[in-house]
């Protein structure tokens, strides 16, 4: 099995979620954040809410503070391989080689999507 390609989810069913992507590669992925939704009680009735707020909104359409890293293996080139994956639903904004030059912090000093 090789890796993932990238815009689509590395893990299906992260987190006990059946993740969807119903436009295939590279679109949205459902179910979405809840976006201005009002409290029902705590801590003010009808307050607006929303749940999209982050550094980065990735291509699946979440918001991220921080990513989730899943090691693999790149079986074409014969390395390891680190997928930067949004954190709710593991959609692969991008692939770092070897896993490896990930832990560099004098190369990713941050680790953006």
């Amino acid at each position: 099995m090789g890796l993932p390609a990238i815009g689509t989810l590395a893990v299906a069913n992260w987190n006990g979620i059946a993740w969807s992507q119903p436009g295939g590669a590279g679109t949205t992925v459902y179910p979405q954040e809840q976006v201005n939704v009002p409290f029902t009680a705590y801590p003010v009735g009808g307050q607006i809410w929303a749940e999209n707020s982050g550094l980065w909104v990735l291509g699946c359409g979440h918001w991220q503070n921080a990513v989730l890293i899943l090691r693999s293996y790149d079986p074409v080139n014969q390395v390891s391989a680190a997928l930067i994956c949004c954190a709710l639903c593991t959609f692969v904004q991008r692939i770092q080689e070897p896993y490896e030059s990930i832990e560099n912090p004098l190369l990713f000093p941050v680790i953006i999507p």
